[in-house]
């Protein structure tokens, strides 16, 4: 009986052909609507993760115990080499070694406050692209002694610019207030408040000789895709478990860029919320009425022969048969819109100016992500079928004598 069944249903939903338009409209506008701001919304949050990560963070961090809440010289990894080589056992390349401490950078004429960063000049490349974000000047080479780069606002602040000489003073390891004198020879523009103003940036060794720390680091950090970082992240933790370290990822550091995004995933199932219930009214309205309407011809069909339960299987198909309609044009129709916003690019500066400092490129461009799409189709699909469930409820307890009778 399936041939006939779904021979009647197209029939039953071509008479009825404006309602039956109008609902399959509803479904796919909503779900090309919902397909867009998916892909949309990933394409956004791949590119604001990508560009934290390549700013300055990376993907993870290594450092003694609590030194990220507190970052003491004390709070020192004292042997990198056995860091590194549980690196190298994860077949982790990317890494690079730095040296943090708070300082006091001194122009001319004025001083503030700063995060001295002593990095590695050529493995730093491996893990982040702050070298691209040097607007004036160079980054720091291998050849370079003690020679510095400060972000924009600091360097303004202190009035100085290249080549000009920059005091730094900083308590070593010993606890002695140490000072020394380095060259400027970069200025960063990040959009990023902490490093624009509150950083200088200074080449390892030099960091280690000026702070009494020869060999020594406070922080590993290293670059992983981003679908590895959890079994890496378990690995090192599980092989330097007993060298008192904290292995923490990006979101362990900055918890509110993670919450961000979980926020913005949220506000998408409230969206996806209202296109299921417009599938849901939408379907429930147009079958219930069409059953309503053939209340006489269900009481015709059940006297020649046919089940009450083959009456609700053609009402339920109905409803099945218009869901999978707006679901196929509204899938293709979303598809479309991702691959061509994807080509094109939106460009957020238009609406909201410089984006440099949400970590968001004035350029975006869409992705679909496979696991979104499956779970929109599906849960749009299962929509559609409920929707019918009551329709065919009420036709399958026709009775057929009061069936005919009603007008």
């Amino acid at each position: 009986m399936s041939h006939p069944l779904f021979a009647v249903a197209w029939r039953n939903l071509a008479l009825n052909l404006g309602r039956t338009l109008l609902t399959v409209t509803a479904i796919a506008m909503g779900l090309a609507a919902l397909v867009f701001l998916w892909g949309f919304s990933e394409g956004l949050q791949r590119n604001m993760l990508r560009n934290f990560q390549d700013t300055i963070v990376g993907s993870a961090q290594v450092h003694r115990l609590d030194f990220f809440k507190h970052p003491e010289l004390a709070r020192h990894i004292a042997r990198p080499a056995q860091v590194v080589a549980a690196l190298e056992v994860q077949g982790v390349e990317r890494w690079s070694q730095r040296l943090d401490t708070f300082a006091l950078a001194a122009g001319p004429d004025t001083s503030a406050g700063v995060m001295l960063m002593g990095m590695d000049p050529v493995r730093e490349r491996r893990v982040t692209r702050l070298a691209d974000k040097v607007t004036e000047g160079r980054f720091l080479a291998t050849e370079d002694d003690y020679t510095c780069i400060l972000g924009a606002t600091t360097a303004r602040n202190l009035g100085v610019s290249l080549g000009d000489p920059v005091v730094l003073m900083a308590y070593d390891r010993f606890g002695v207030l140490a000072a020394e004198e380095f060259a400027l020879v970069g200025i960063v523009t990040s959009g990023e408040i902490g490093i624009d103003r509150g950083m200088v940036i200074v080449p390892l060794k030099a960091a280690q000789e000026f702070l009494e720390m020869k060999g020594r680091v406070t922080s590993i950090p290293l670059r992983v895709p981003n679908e590895r970082l959890e079994e890496v992240t378990e690995a090192l933790r599980a092989a330097l478990a007993d060298q008192d370290y904290d292995v923490l990822r990006w979101y362990d550091m900055f918890p509110v860029m993670k919450e961000w995004m979980d926020v913005s995933d949220g506000f998408h199932f409230v969206f996806l919320g209202i296109v299921l219930f417009i599938v849901l009214a939408g379907v429930l309205n147009t079958v219930l009425l069409s059953m309503l309407e053939r209340t006489r011809e269900f009481g015709m069909l059940m006297a020649l022969g046919m089940r009450q339960e083959q009456i609700g299987a053609l009402v339920s198909l109905e409803s099945l048969l218009m869901g999978l309609l707006g679901i196929a044009v509204g899938t293709g129709l979303g598809i479309a819109l991702v691959l061509a916003a994807s080509h094109v690019g939106i460009d957020l500066s238009v609406l909201m100016g410089p984006t440099e400092r949400f970590y968001v490129d004035p350029v975006i461009r869409p992705s679909l992500s496979v696991e979104h799409l499956l779970l929109t189709v599906a849960t749009v699909f299962l929509t559609s079928l409920l929707a019918g469930f009551y329709p065919a409820w009420r036709a399958a307890r026709l009775e057929p004598v009061e069936a005919i009778r009603r007008v």
